[in-house]
């Protein structure tokens, strides 16, 4: 029996085209390798910089960069994840002269899976100058935090946010 590795040139944020399989090496007592190791994708983030191989994830990497899985005699077990079309959030830093959080000049390029949606996230008007957007802006709030989440590519951009409020302040304002 021999088990298969996927073997494939990728850069981090990559997946890559992973068709390239090899049988693992035997070991000295002549049983072939039955664990594979792979990248592991974190959403929002991408996909970590660990190489496709035989055997077991490097020292303490397993399920923080590297994940595991057990090979077959005819295929690959570690194949690459399915990636979704990457988005773009912004993030935001406390401006201690004006005392608003500014909105940072260039997006944050966002990664996720195909069945993952587009979230991004920006402080709420409640956040304190120490505040720290999650993810540079990319994915979902954090629990318990003064953040707001909302769905889609830049849809925490000023420019959005101002356009949904300057309609709701003209709404208030001819109420009151």
């Amino acid at each position: 029996k021999q088990w298969y590795q996927r073997r494939v040139a990728i850069t981090a944020g990559n997946q890559g085209n992973a068709t390239n399989s090899a049988a693992c090496a035997a070991s000295a007592e002549g049983v072939a390798a039955t664990l594979c190791s792979m990248p592991k994708f974190v959403e929002y983030t991408g996909l970590s910089n660990v190489t496709y191989a035989c055997g077991a994830c490097a020292g303490d990497t397993k399920d923080v960069t590297c994940m595991e899985c057990t090979g077959a005699t005819n295929a690959s077990c570690n194949v690459p994840q399915a990636a979704g079309k990457s988005f773009m959030c912004y993030n935001f830093a406390y401006d201690a002269a004006t005392k608003v959080f500014a909105q940072a000049v260039n997006a944050t390029t966002c990664q996720r899976l195909e069945a993952t949606e587009a979230i991004c996230n920006s402080p709420d008007k409640t956040a304190v100058a120490k505040y720290e957007s999650p993810g540079a802006g990319c994915g979902p709030c954090v629990a318990n935090t003064t953040c707001v989440s909302c769905k889609g590519d830049g849809c925490n951009s000023a420019t959005t946010i101002t356009a949904f409020l300057l309609p709701l302040v003209a709404l208030i304002y001819t109420l009151v």
